[in-house]
């Protein structure tokens, strides 16, 4: 590894791939300036990245996450994009205090918990569909890429078959696909003209008295708080950000988690021996292995962080993924410790008035995975190498992930 790693080399496909020992070379100068890299939903090769401020430590990441005041989630590049905002990841207060108020309600635990029938069925229907016993299987290519589109497509009503566009649109929104600004800009454009449509027509149908498939969609209509509800424009928006969002995360975070299984042999015999150890299991693998590994912020005033002194108006790289890894926050942070004592405070889902509402969501689906991935099979064997993606660093995750489920003897 290169000892003159500078921050401007981050987005190499190498870091991408493994970032990890590439933000150790950089975090006893965060913050640092001169990274340059793309917002979700923006163009690649048509929108021009602003340079940004790089916070790699746990408590300098921690320390611009929280002052939502100091550092704006507005992000200029996006709304000057063709693409859309997305919903309370892009907003400050006051608004995002209204809106997510309602999306608190709608995504509240008690709710997602309600929902453990269907996706379970849903990931008994996929691997049924995509895994073969005894034979080596590419999990990333099928289950962990349709699984959270299918259950997208079940919260919002959408027909089954169109699990695919799900896929698509979420690749093509996150940057993890390779493809041209032109296929880029038609798959946002399918996407907006789908939920434009669909949240029309079930809209309609509620105001008529009528039952509505989808029952997250149900809930972005029907939900008041205070008398408040959201507008068309924003539950348009809101299907939008939870389609893209709630299918690439969760798409990377299975594929992570199976790789634990299969690279940490003891840990699935642990889980097998005492299924409760599973949240245990799925904190660690979410600092361990977690996906979401930066998003922007634009300071609101001059303000200093460590030694650097930030000017208003700069942009700023909040890396959740570097700050799992800061060892002054978690000992010895390449082990994975199924007893870490503070791995909750991993910031794969953020932190302060951003932290993802969804988590509930994601959480349920990994959960249902490890379930009938231990009342299924008795073995997970690595079976070729896994290869992580390259594209785009928004997500650590796996472009191929080979593995061979043994059935019970």
């Amino acid at each position: 590894m290169n000892l003159a790693f500078s921050v401007d080399q981050l987005n190499r496909p190498e870091v991408i791939r493994n970032p990890y020992p590439y933000y150790d070379l950089l975090r006893d100068q965060s913050p640092v300036f001169g990274y340059r890299d793309y917002p979700p939903g923006t163009m690649p090769g048509v929108d021009e990245p602003k340079p940004s401020w790089v916070v790699l430590n746990f408590d300098h990441v921690a320390a611009v996450a929280w002052d939502h005041e100091s550092f704006s989630s507005r992000d200029s590049l996006q709304e000057e994009s063709s693409a859309p905002s997305l919903m309370l990841v892009n907003h400050d207060r006051p608004e995002h205090t209204r809106l997510r108020k309602i999306a608190a309600k709608v995504f509240q635990p008690s709710s997602i918990k309600s929902l453990t029938p269907a996706v379970d069925e849903l990931v008994a229907a996929c691997m049924d569909d995509f895994f073969v016993t005894d034979q080596p299987v590419d999990v990333m290519a099928d289950y962990c890429a349709m699984l959270p589109s299918r259950v997208m497509a079940f919260l919002f009503g959408m027909p089954a078959n169109m699990d695919r566009d799900v896929r698509n649109w979420a690749t093509a929104f996150m940057l993890s696909a390779d493809i041209s600004p032109a296929e880029r800009q038609a798959h946002n454009v399918e996407a907006m003209a789908f939920f434009e449509r669909h949240v029309k027509e079930n809209m309609a149908r509620i105001a008529d008295g009528e039952e509505s498939p989808g029952p997250l969609l149900n809930a972005f209509i029907r939900t008041e708080v205070d008398g408040d509800s959201l507008s068309y424009d924003e539950i348009v928006r809101f299907c939008m950000t939870a389609t893209v969002a709630g299918a690439e995360t969760t798409s990377f975070y299975l594929g992570n988690l199976i790789a634990v299984f299969a690279d940490f042999p003891d840990i699935w015999q642990s889980f097998v021996e005492d299924p409760t150890l599973f949240d245990a299991i799925y904190k660690e693998t979410l600092r361990f292995h977690g996906p979401p590994q930066r998003l922007f912020r634009v300071a609101t005033r001059d303000i200093k962080i460590g030694s650097a002194d930030i000017k208003r108006g700069d942009w700023v790289a909040c890396f959740f993924g570097a700050a799992n890894y800061d060892p002054e926050a978690f000992p010895d942070p390449y082990a994975f410790r199924l007893h870490r004592e503070n791995a909750s405070r991993h910031m794969s889902f953020g932190y302060g008035i951003h932290r993802c509402l969804g988590a509930p969501l994601a959480q349920l689906e990994s959960e249902s995975t490890a379930r009938m991935l231990r009342e299924r099979y008795s073995e997970i064997q690595r079976t070729g190498e896994a290869v992580w993606q390259d594209v785009s660093l928004l997500n650590h995750g796996l472009a191929s992930n080979p593995v061979i489920f043994r059935a019970p003897d």
